[in-house]
């Protein structure tokens, strides 16, 4: 399977961890400018695989959990991301989702 924005219409990983549901971006590109939408694109597709039933329907045990998306990357964040990501956490949190991002 490949995984990262560059696959928009997936979910990379969707697993449990310490009872809560965690669904996973994994990245190994550099996230900046050139594609940060790409970034917002696959974070609106989890957003709606959560808010929308799917993952209800798909994995009903999950969808019952506190729920976290993970940005989990290989390279130091960019002022893009870091910045984008300051604006996305309230969103996030409105929806009672965790956001973590996660940088090798």
């Amino acid at each position: 399977m490949k995984y990262g924005i560059n696959f928009q219409n997936q979910i990379d990983i969707c697993s449990i961890n310490d009872g809560t549901c965690v669904l996973s971006i994994i990245q190994s590109e550099v996230i900046d400018d050139t594609n940060i939408e790409l970034l917002q694109d696959k974070l609106n597709h989890y957003l709606c695989y959560i808010l929308d039933g799917q993952l209800e329907e798909e994995e009903p045990n999950k969808y019952a959990l506190p729920k976290r998306i993970e940005l989990i990357i290989g390279h130091v964040p960019t002022d893009t991301l870091t910045g984008f990501i300051e604006q996305l956490t309230p969103i996030l949190e409105a929806e009672n989702i965790k956001f973590v991002l996660k940088s090798e």
